[in-house]
């Protein structure tokens, strides 16, 4: 295959691919359909099924393909920064990004409750976690071993709870539960964070190890 050819080739499937996460949290993970997914996506269910021949393989392809950027995305942010905390911050900033917010959270529950019910959903869903995990214990260590952060329970404990109080705002953003906005999700994650690491509660604004400056998007 010459080189356009493969370009317009991985473009195609990249666009079928980003349409079924995009179509999941518009849908629900179970009500998607091919017919659904090459309309939106633009092509002939003929030219889907060349690339996916069932929806069950459609359905991990673009799970694995949307896994693979988030994980992409972490480690990134994580390399960006050399003090702990200004880490921990970034990869906060980069669940809570503006752009797509409610839908990332409504795709985050519909993926997490169909994982429940599929083994090899659930292996991906596994190597997301291990995704967050490893960045945000690494910054916590790091920031033990320098003496500015303090925990109140072991590192693995303390990763465990940050993450399932992500996992629970997200649940509540989708759901729209009492009102929760992208902004709130963020200031709550920093203020919940920095008490877990024996810091000073976070304020918006506030200058400082703990301080931040947040654009007040409310979407």
């Amino acid at each position: 295959m010459d080189a356009a050819r493969q370009l317009r080739t991985d473009g195609q499937r990249g666009r079928i691919l980003a349409s079924v996460i995009e179509l999941v949290s518009e849908m629900g993970y179970e009500r998607v359909r091919l017919r659904d997914v090459a309309k939106h996506a633009g092509v002939s269910i003929g030219t889907l099924q060349h690339y996916y021949e069932t929806r069950d393989g459609l359905m991990l392809a673009a799970f694995s393909h949307h896994t693979g950027k988030i994980v992409q995305g972490l480690e990134e942010i994580a390399s960006r920064h050399a003090e702990p905390w200004d880490r921990i911050r970034g990869l906060v900033e980069y669940i809570t990004q503006p752009r797509g917010f409610r839908n990332r959270c409504l795709t985050f529950m519909e993926i997490a409750a169909a994982s429940a019910r599929d083994k090899e959903l659930r292996r991906l869903f596994g190597i997301q976690y291990d995704g967050w995990r490893a960045p945000m214990k690494a910054a916590i260590e790091e920031g033990l071993a320098s003496g500015a952060f303090r925990l109140s329970s072991d590192i693995d404990e303390t990763v465990d709870l940050i993450l399932t109080q992500i996992d629970g705002l997200e649940i509540a953003v989708a759901t729209q539960v009492a009102g929760l906005t992208r902004t709130r999700m963020h200031d709550a994650l920093l203020r919940v964070i920095s008490v877990h690491l024996g810091l000073p509660p976070y304020t918006p604004g506030a200058t400082g190890a703990t301080g931040a400056t947040d654009a007040t998007d409310a979407s």
